[in-house]
């Protein structure tokens, strides 16, 4: 696997050059705009870019959000640990598996949207930004509201936006105990997001994100933020995608991402 002479700029995130080193564009998002970054923890350099272009834009973080949030709702205290759980309000979702009782870890793993609209409020604004800022997380704005600024479509002047490269520079963070809260929390958060072992014996980690482009919910938008290990080989993998024009059959983006991002992986030989 060729490695891409890449290093991070910790304040912005931006490449020096990326000319020479990003990927051919492939048909990986056929009928997409769409973006794959693969880092190298190890070599802390990056490893493949495909959609260079697509990879600094910002989009809604979507159910993505879950992670950083998780960090905040541990380091604070909201949430105690994995077990922590909160009261479903009664109010019913299309998913039947969302309408009911969560703790941390169901939270993450049916991406409970209703869990993290009662963790925004228990934070508070003050420290709901506190924690944006320290985590330079995207464009650290929920001005749109405490309880749907990642939702936000992309037109949408308002709400939480992050890039790609920017989700992994926070994955990095993460995975290296270097955001400013106790490792406690950053290791809880951790351990709610893992999602299966490869066949080749690479541990995945991982949250995927969905929503819309445009505001009329018909093109859609996809999020797989990951962490992938096996032994010394660690990698932080994201994707993001939206699709071009209305996808022919509804379906969710974010489970095309991490799709994707599998596929990705098992090309390069780490699934």
């Amino acid at each position: 696997m060729k490695n891409l002479n890449i290093t991070l700029l910790p304040a912005l995130f931006l490449f020096l050059s990326t000319a020479s080193a990003t990927a051919p564009k492939s048909d990986t998002f056929k009928d997409m705009k769409g973006c794959f970054l693969l880092y190298n923890l190890k070599t802390q350099k990056f490893d493949k870019i495909i959609g260079e272009a697509t990879c600094r834009e910002r989009f809604p973080a979507c159910s993505s959000f879950k992670v950083p949030l998780a960090v905040m709702a541990f380091d604070s205290g909201v949430l105690k640990d994995e077990n922590g759980e909160l009261k479903w309000d009664g109010v019913k979702d299309s998913r039947p598996e969302v309408n009911q009782d969560h703790n941390a870890k169901t939270w993450m793993r049916d991406s409970v949207v209703w869990f993290s609209q009662r963790i925004t409020p228990k934070l508070g604004t003050q420290k709901f930004q506190k924690y944006l800022t320290a985590f330079k997380y995207g464009n650290e704005d929920f001005s749109s509201g405490i309880t749907t600024a990642w939702l936000n479509s992309p037109s949408d002047p308002n709400g939480l936006k992050i890039s790609a490269y920017e989700q992994v520079e926070f994955m990095r963070k993460l995975w290296t105990n270097t955001l400013p809260v106790s490792h406690r929390s950053m290791e809880l958060t951790r351990d709610i997001t893992y999602l299966e072992t490869s066949p080749k014996g690479f541990k995945l980690n991982g949250k995927t994100g969905s929503g819309f482009y445009d505001k009329e919910k018909k093109v859609n938008l996809g999020w797989f933020i990951s962490h992938i290990q096996k032994g010394d080989q660690e990698y932080i993998a994201v994707t993001t995608l939206s699709d071009l024009q209305p996808y022919p059959t509804f379906s969710y983006g974010g489970p095309r991402a991490k799709q994707i991002t599998k596929d990705i992986l098992t090309a390069e030989g780490l699934w």
